[in-house]
């Protein structure tokens, strides 16, 4: 008698537990080396896609990063990047020929999904693509 209501007891407690417990937190990160401009072995650039869900204190989004270095064009050169052949946004380029875009969809941008195999491409303003 007293085995089983420990038993009951027990199921419950477990019952209780897993309807209060909260959901799975992730963060989950995708990051993709762009490759170096042609006979320019120094350029270098980075795409970074973060997926946050259910983090305390942190509203569910996502962030997408391409950033890029030493890449052999004059400062305050404009390139567009581009995610999957859409135009995301644009990068100019600082004194050390290196510049950053930033998309998060905390603040209502779209930020598509960057997986293995995601076409990134940057380009200058004339169409002219940047061998990447």
């Amino acid at each position: 008698m007293r085995h089983s209501w420990l038993i009951r007891l027990l199921g419950f407690l477990i019952f209780v537990q897993t309807l209060s417990s909260p959901a799975l937190a992730y963060k989950r990160t995708t990051r993709l080396p762009l490759l170096g401009c042609r006979g320019h072995f120094a350029a270098s650039g980075s795409a970074r896609y973060e997926e946050i869900r259910d983090e305390s204190n942190t509203k569910d989004h996502e962030e997408l990063t391409i950033e890029v270095k030493n890449v052999p064009l004059k400062p305050g050169t404009v390139l567009v990047v581009y995610v999957s052949d859409e135009a995301l946004g644009n990068i100019t380029l600082d004194r050390k020929q290196s510049g950053r875009l930033k998309l998060t969809s905390e603040f209502g941008k779209f930020v598509p999904k960057l997986e293995w195999g995601t076409n990134v491409m940057l380009k200058k303003i004339d169409g002219r693509l940047v061998t990447w």
